[in-house]
């Protein structure tokens, strides 16, 4: 593990239509907002996006604009080496302090080295301490 930092994602839901997706994109795209991470998928007639931009309030106005409901809300991203069992200690680490988890979704860098886990659980602030600490442990690993 390499990084763990809070961030904001923008949520947006709605009536699940065909071209939704490039709608609610192409909304943020027009306004030049760059998406670093996104979920997107569908329960029954309903749609969610979750967005990571580099400019969320700029996405956000774009999207109210547009007649769309957006909800920010706090995750936790988790820079990690795209090795077997990376997921997989994150998720024991979480069942070994009683952390539920809400949703997951990921994405690999373009070469495939390392992954970026987005995590939201009913208790971020001490997810975030166990995985800061998880940093601390395999630093002191590596010395």
């Amino acid at each position: 593990m390499e990084k763990v930092t809070k961030e904001k994602q923008l949520t947006v839901v709605m009536q699940n239509t065909m071209g939704t997706l490039a709608e609610v994109t192409g909304v943020v795209a027009d306004k030049c907002v760059n998406i670093e991470n996104v979920c997107a998928y569908t329960v029954g007639d309903v749609a969610v996006v979750h967005l990571l931009t580099n400019d969320n309030e700029q996405a956000r106005t774009a999207l109210e604009k547009e007649g769309y409901r957006v909800v920010e809300t706090e995750v936790i991203l988790v820079h990690v080496w795209n090795r077997p069992g990376s997921l997989s200690a994150m998720a024991a680490k979480f069942r070994q302090h009683a952390i539920n988890i809400q949703y997951v979704y990921g994405t690999s860098s373009l070469g495939g080295e390392k992954m970026t886990i987005v995590f939201s659980s009913e208790d971020n602030d001490k997810a975030a301490e166990v995985f800061d600490s998880m940093v601390i442990e395999e630093a002191q690993e590596t010395v």
